[in-house]
């Protein structure tokens, strides 16, 4: 039994020690196992997406400006009807237009508008429309059926157009001259409705008297708002 002892003790600490061996040995791939694995952190959320900045709205291109309207505010012409002898005067204030032509026999009163510089004027059985650039009006006069060239120049007082009027015992009597720079002058004196009358002789300025009946010719700015055609 004393002998025993210390067999036996010896086989129970090589058992034990193999036994740990074993042990050690089985636990040390789960250690590596576990060491190898990492750790799951919390994850982090993925970058905000950059917000797009707003495309700005198209415009409309800006419209271009229409080009000023260069048609003369305040201008006379006068010039020679060719073909016909007769004279013919337009007279312009801001974008209104006033004619009158005459060849002593027939004569016409015309009114109309002006504007980028082309003017149309209308009257009894007559028509004008004239381009206006350069100093002058040239166009053509519509009268009755027929037509005429003409170029009229800017004229400056006292040449130019004139006007007068009178009423006498009921009759309408009306006036109307036309007088160049070069002296020539053209105008005619009717009654009426009817167109009756008479050549007027050359204006000189001032009265004229017809027959004992005053007639003080005008300035187109005197009528050029009331002329009824």
């Amino acid at each position: 039994m004393s002998r025993l002892g210390p067999v036996y003790t010896l086989a129970v600490g090589a058992v034990l020690t193999v036994a740990l061996g074993v042990a050690s040995a089985q636990a040390s791939p789960a250690v590596e196992q576990a060491t190898a694995t990492p750790i799951e952190t919390a994850s982090t959320a993925p970058p905000a997406a950059e917000e797009e900045a707003p495309t700005p709205e198209e415009t409309a291109p800006p419209e271009e400006a229409a080009p000023a309207d260069t048609t003369p505010k305040k201008v006379d012409y006068a010039g020679v009807v060719q073909g016909n002898g007769g004279l013919v005067a337009i007279s312009i204030r801001n974008g209104k237009a006033v004619a009158y032509f005459c060849d002593g026999h027939i004569e016409s009163w015309l009114k109309g508008t002006a504007e980028n510089n082309t003017v149309t004027l209308e009257g009894k059985d007559s028509l004008i429309t004239a381009s206006l650039g350069g100093g002058k009006a040239q166009g053509r006069v519509e009268f009755k059926g027929k037509s005429w060239r003409f170029s009229a120049a800017v004229v400056k007082k006292p040449s130019g157009l004139y006007r007068a009027t009178a009423q006498v015992r009921g009759a309408r009597i009306v006036g109307g001259w036309i007088k160049l720079p070069s002296g020539q002058s053209v105008g005619r004196l009717s009654i009426g409705e009817s167109g009756a009358g008479e050549a007027a002789a050359a204006f000189e300025g001032g009265v004229v008297t017809w027959y004992g009946i005053p007639l003080t010719p005008q300035e187109p700015d005197a009528f050029i708002d009331t002329i009824n055609p």
